[in-house]
């Protein structure tokens, strides 16, 4: 089984038992709450992985309640040690089971993400593993997630195939409390970008 490497997102170790991670993520919920002028009480975190960039950008999944109502949460952290600085990125929710959004439904993410462009990177060179073949990651076109046991991606990218590019859809699995990134699935799609180049 692989696991990302490119890019730098690497998991938290035992981030469900760390002070350190607790402590960003009560500071994301109340930052959350002074912003939003709501009133959210923090109860776990779930899972946390840290990426190295002018400092370290954490993305740490928690569980807070909106009431009585529990949800979880996706949230980004910006700490800048040597400007003693954290900064929240994103706090968005996850799933929640009173809306149409739950465990199992698919929602858009963004395509221009850090992290939707690793895992992309991740599909790609994967394929290039499996099918000895030498596919060049140009560009992510869209992606969604499901939550699973984990995230599934689906990710729709652009690649070149020699001078030709060409688009790709991958299903990238990952549990990241398992340090596990998988490729489920990657195939070309037929519809190409230019509809004048089509021959009828």
């Amino acid at each position: 089984m692989a696991t990302v490497t490119s890019g730098g997102i690497t998991d938290v170790p035992g981030a469900a038992n760390s002070v350190e991670i607790e402590n960003l993520a009560r500071f994301a919920v109340d930052d959350h709450n002074k912003k939003q002028n709501s009133a959210l009480e923090f109860v776990r975190v779930i899972s946390a992985r840290q990426q190295v960039v002018a400092g370290t950008l954490y993305y740490i999944i928690l569980e807070a309640k909106d009431g009585e109502t529990k949800n979880a949460y996706e949230t980004k952290v910006w700490v800048k040690e040597w400007l003693k600085s954290k900064e929240v990125q994103e706090f968005k929710l996850v799933t929640n089971a009173t809306t149409e959004t739950r465990v199992g439904g698919i929602s858009d993410v963004p395509a221009n993400s850090i992290e939707i462009e690793n895992l992309a990177r991740f599909a790609v060179d994967q394929y290039n593993k499996d099918q000895n073949a030498n596919l060049v990651f140009v560009r992510v076109i869209h992606a969604k997630q499901q939550v699973v046991e984990g995230f599934l991606f689906y990710i729709t990218l652009e690649a070149k195939d020699g001078d030709e590019k060409k688009v790709y859809e991958a299903k990238v699995w990952e549990r990241s409390w398992l340090n596990s990134t998988e490729l489920l699935e990657f195939k070309p799609v037929t519809v190409t970008l230019n509809p004048l180049s089509v021959s009828l």
